[in-house]
């Protein structure tokens, strides 16, 4: 076995496995609470609803702590996707369209993770401004009507809800075009020298 650079730390790993399970339980609880005979997904309507509550309320938690570890461990450099890094966005897509063979440089993140990241994170501030709209419609009738209305708001959680799907799935299937190194990494934090990634100093866990 090759040598082993450290890439993600043991915070970074939990909440990435955390907000995973969560984006997966609000997509499947909301697809069953939109249409519960085509996603025939939970028992009934008052557990997927429940599900859905308290899986908002922690993937808001998750976000929000995922946001102060990148800013104490400063990894919000290597995560937040920047105007300048559109032009590094050709080489990224001729390599995810076959037209290359070798991987363009990048940094820890490549331009397309970090746009990804950043994205999800004004999703789901998206999906909650909407989502306590349609959750509590009658308290929150005022609030629902300067978002341009109940129709309005379901409407665009519900696109914002397919967004997270289609982005998601993107994800898993590039991550799977990495190879096993690259997913394992998410688990153990360590990935194989040579790997476009750059390597954090494991003492780093210890100071941040």
């Amino acid at each position: 076995m090759g040598n082993e650079i450290y890439c993600h730390t043991i915070p970074a790993r939990i909440l990435h496995w955390i907000n995973a399970a969560n984006i997966g339980l609000l997509t499947t609880s909301g697809m069953y609470i939109r249409d519960p005979e085509l996603f025939a997904l939970f028992a009934n309507m008052d557990i997927a609803r429940k599900t859905h509550f308290i899986a908002m309320y922690l993937i808001i938690y998750g976000i929000l702590i995922r946001i102060y570890y990148a800013w104490v461990s400063k990894d919000y450099r290597e995560i937040m996707f920047r105007l300048q890094d559109i032009r590094k966005f050709p080489a990224l897509l001729r390599y995810y369209l076959f037209f290359s063979k070798e991987p363009p440089e990048s940094e820890k993140y490549n331009v397309g993770q970090k746009l990804l990241y950043s994205a999800w994170a004004i999703l789901v501030l998206v999906q909650a401004i909407t989502g306590f709209g349609l959750y509590f419609p009658d308290g929150l009738a005022t609030y629902v009507r300067i978002l341009g209305g109940p129709v309005v708001v379901r409407q665009v959680h519900f696109a914002t809800t397919w967004v997270f799907i289609v982005t998601v799935a993107l994800h898993v299937y590039l991550s799977f075009l990495g190879g096993w190194p690259v997913i394992k990494s998410m688990i153990t934090g360590y990935l194989p020298e040579g790997i476009h990634i750059q390597p954090v100093a494991e003492e780093s866990e210890a100071t941040n």
